[in-house]
């Protein structure tokens, strides 16, 4: 079985944004979305050696990185909740 990597940059390109000429009111005040936090959402997201997987939690990323990567190391990490 072989497995696919996607991998993205930490920085990505900016573009103009565009209107929304689709979603009608009704559809807005429906609450499908909402606005999130960190403490609703947390998101700790692996950069070490260009893995951009995503955890829940900061010991489920440290138990991957000791696992897939031989690491403790508790750098370079992409997080919103600290």
């Amino acid at each position: 079985m072989n497995t696919v990597h996607f991998t993205l940059p930490s920085v990505l390109p900016s573009r103009p944004a565009l209107q929304d000429t689709t979603t009608t009111a009704k559809q807005v005040e429906s609450g499908l979305a909402r606005v999130t936090t960190p403490q609703d959402t947390p998101i700790f997201i692996c950069a070490f050696q260009d893995c951009n997987r995503l955890f829940p939690s900061r010991d489920r990323l440290m138990f991957h990185r000791k696992r897939d990567h031989d690491s403790e190391e508790d750098g370079d990490i992409i997080t919103w909740n600290e």
